[in-house]
């Protein structure tokens, strides 16, 4: 009798075991248990169920053996939920199908379950913690770690160390798929690994603390801490992150670091970098910030993108830059080897990827090798293809293009000066579809020896060639000028006024033509004449003035007129034409239809050579017969009577008008007249059967030769000199 009172005993004492309550605990202290079955409510709701293979009591605590935790839907048939004990987990990064397998049976009363080799469970406090290993499964997110401490009270959930997180991507939702969705061609998941974890299922913010590295197939974000935050009114994921259903926010905070490699093998490798990101996925915007450094996005090893606040709209394909922007755009030779660096600085910017558009505004600054452009905005458009190629660049607002250049002088350290060339306008265009920059309204441009100034300034460029005849291929990224850009053509129009150090010249338009530098040549330092190139000719329509030594005294000013005008600098002359008058002071003039002046400088010995053959050759035999040799450009214009000169002819209703000391006018014509500098003398022919002539003192002289010494003002005819009463 007394054995079946004990075996009765023992088999109640087992079924309480399988339902142990609250109460049921605080009466069995100190007892081990098997199969332990531990409920807990909120609020009088289910909230999850904790299943232990053994149990025993210590004061407050029930210790178990291999926990299960099952945490309810709250929806959640009481009578439908699965036993706990001895419930095989499925492994992390496991395969889709054994993921459906253990979500089958629960996928309409688990949120989630925990399992861990050791725990203590307060039941009175709600709450669970142990220092072994804990492996969390959920239908979207599965996690390994160390240790983990659950608040069930306030809905927290903290695992120590060593975490380790796969999170499934939309379309690989188990209970979707166990409802007759069609499953993925792919099975696809993110991976994520942190110091530990800390899950507020009240605030659904989950948080990753420490090393935190998120995998997601070919972008990876490395940070301190990242935060989630999650939502039932979160909007559909972002097709580019698709993980991120139920999200609402992401925050990454410390050092955090995303980088995305292409999917083509030849695209640039994004990588972007703060101290904080922070992604709204209602509004698509993320947006980058630094405490430590300002945050910045490289695209592969030759773009870069900083500022202070940079926000990114997923959406609209755009972004901008808020504070300190930089852009830099390096060049790189076959070895990898820079070899130029573009840089654009303003006070923020935007970027528009539907439009290809770029846009800088405020104390904007653009570097390019050499020169430096400045303005208040700019604006960037690119071509529409995939080779990322500039087409056009708009500046406005107190433009300023600044260019540099060595040059050779035996004063300055190291026997190299640097020589400087501005331009200024307010408003420039460079458009790379035809190779063309414009300068609009008020434009000046200035070196240390000349300046422009005109309503219009329109460059012309063309790509540079390699020795092997080849195009380089690398365009203009960010700055006014560039390295594989060559000056063609410039032409100035409107009120074109241009000057050195003693010269002046007016006119409607003026067009400067260049070449590139042939090897070894060096050219004289001058406006334009940088980059590699030559100024070759310079050419002048509509209304030309010109004024020699334009700072001198009244009397000593040569000036010039002419409806055309054309300086070849590599033949060494210039030509004027159609109403040609050059003025010296108030009376002396010499009028022509035709000028040309040769400017190539004489040698002392030429010079006196020259002289020698004064009397003994008195004219040319051919005035045109020079030497027109490319040996030497001069640095500037010469206007005026000096040793840039050499020779001047004039043809065609030649007149020569010149007061001598003594006051007496004295007037001359032919028609040709040819000035030798070396000689200081004019010589006046004519075709025949016309003769020159001249006037003075009440007489008009015709002969066949009138020379003119302007050192002596000796004004007179030889051969055939025929007088008679001048009747004017």
């Amino acid at each position: 009798m007394k054995h079946k009172i004990f075996l009765f005993c023992l088999a109640a004492l087992t079924a309480a075991a399988y339902t142990l309550s609250a109460d049921g605990i605080g009466d069995m202290r100190g007892l081990a248990l098997q199969n332990v079955k531990i409920p807990f409510y909120k609020e009088k709701q289910l909230q999850l169920v904790a299943f232990a293979d053994t149990g025993r009591r210590e004061d407050q605590l029930m210790l178990c053996g291999n926990t299960f935790l099952d945490i309810l839907l709250e929806s959640a048939d009481v009578d439908r939920i699965p036993d706990g004990w001895r419930v095989h987990l499925y492994p992390l990064k496991a395969p889709l199908p054994e993921v459906l397998k253990f979500w089958s049976p629960r996928r309409e009363t688990s949120k989630a379950v925990l399992f861990t080799p050791d725990s203590s469970i307060d039941q009175s406090r709600s709450e669970a913690f142990g220092d072994d290993p804990v492996f969390m499964r959920s239908p979207m997110l599965d996690l390994d770690g160390i240790g983990f401490q659950a608040d069930f009270k306030n809905n927290v959930i903290e695992v120590t160390s060593e975490v380790s997180i796969t999170a499934r991507k939309s379309d690989a939702d188990p209970r979707k798929l166990l409802t007759g969705t069609p499953a993925p061609p792919r099975y696809e998941a993110v991976h994520a690994t942190s110091d530990s974890l800390r899950l507020d299922m009240t605030n659904n913010e989950l948080m990753l603390i420490g090393h935190v590295k998120v995998i997601d197939g070919p972008s990876t974000l490395t940070c301190d801490r990242l935060t989630v935050f999650l939502s039932d009114d979160a909007p559909e994921p972002d097709p580019a992150a698709p993980m991120l259903k139920g999200v609402s926010r992401v925050l990454a905070d410390g050092d955090a670091v995303l980088v995305r490699i292409p999917d083509d093998p030849s695209g640039d490798t994004v990588t972007a970098k703060s101290d904080h990101m922070e992604y709204d996925l209602k509004t698509g915007i993320i947006v980058l910030t630094g405490d430590s450094a300002e945050p910045l996005i490289l695209r592969g090893i030759n773009d870069r993108l900083s500022g202070t606040r940079i926000e990114i709209l997923r959406h609209e394909n755009r972004y901008f830059v808020h504070g300190n922007c930089q852009v830099v755009s390096s060049e790189r030779d076959a070895e990898g080897k820079v070899t130029g660096v573009r840089t654009i600085t303003s006070a923020r910017a935007d970027f528009d990827g539907n439009t290809d558009e770029s846009n800088f505004h405020e104390h904007v600054t653009a570097v390019d090798g050499d020169t430096t452009l400045n303005c208040d905005r700019l604006r960037i458009l690119m071509k529409k293809n995939q080779s990322r190629e500039v087409e056009k660049i708009f500046a406005e607002g107190k433009v300023r293009v600044v260019s540099r250049t060595e040059k050779d002088d035996p004063q300055a350290p190291g026997g190299r000066k640097t020589a400087q060339s501005t331009v200024d306008s307010e408003l420039a265009e460079l458009n790379y579809t035809v190779n063309k920059l414009i300068f609009y309204r008020n434009v000046k441009v200035r070196d240390a020896e000349s300046a422009l100034d005109c309503d219009r300034l329109d460059l012309f460029l063309k790509d540079k060639r390699h020795a092997a005849g080849q195009v380089s291929g690398a365009p203009l990224g960010g700055g006014m000028g560039s390295r594989n850009k060559s000056l063609t053509k410039m032409i100035a129009s409107g009120r074109v006024f241009m000057t050195n150090s003693k010269d002046e010249m007016r006119t409607e338009l003026m067009t400067l033509f260049f070449r590139d530098l042939p090897d070894g040549f060096k050219p004289s330092p001058g406006m334009f004449q940088s980059g590699g190139v030559q100024l070759t000719r310079i050419v002048c329509d509509g209304k030309v003035v010109g004024i020699g030594d334009a700072k001198s005294a009244p009397e000593d000013r040569r000036i010039l007129n002419a409806e055309h005008a054309m300086w070849d600098l590599l033949k060494d002359y210039s030509e004027f034409h159609n109403n040609v008058v050059v003025y010296r002071g108030e009376t002396d003039a010499l009028h022509c239809r035709d000028m040309y002046v040769f400017t190539r400088e004489s040698s002392p010995d030429e010079e006196k050579t020259a002289s020698l053959k004064k009397a003994a050759n008195p004219l040319d035999e051919d005035p045109f017969a020079l030497d027109m040799g490319e040996n030497s450009v001069p640095a500037r214009i010469a206007l005026s009577d000096g040793l840039n000169i050499k020779r001047i002819v004039c043809k065609h209703e030649v007149v020569m008008v010149k007061r001598a000391s003594d006051g007496q006018l004295q007037r001359a014509g032919g028609d040709q007249a040819v000035y030798r500098v070396a000689d200081k003398e004019m010589v006046l022919t004519a075709e025949p059967p016309r003769r020159p002539w001249l006037r003075s003192d009440g007489r008009k002289q015709f002969c066949d030769i009138i020379r003119s010494d302007t050192e002596t003002e000796d004004l007179r005819g030889i051969g055939n000199v025929q007088v008679m009463p001048d009747d004017r």
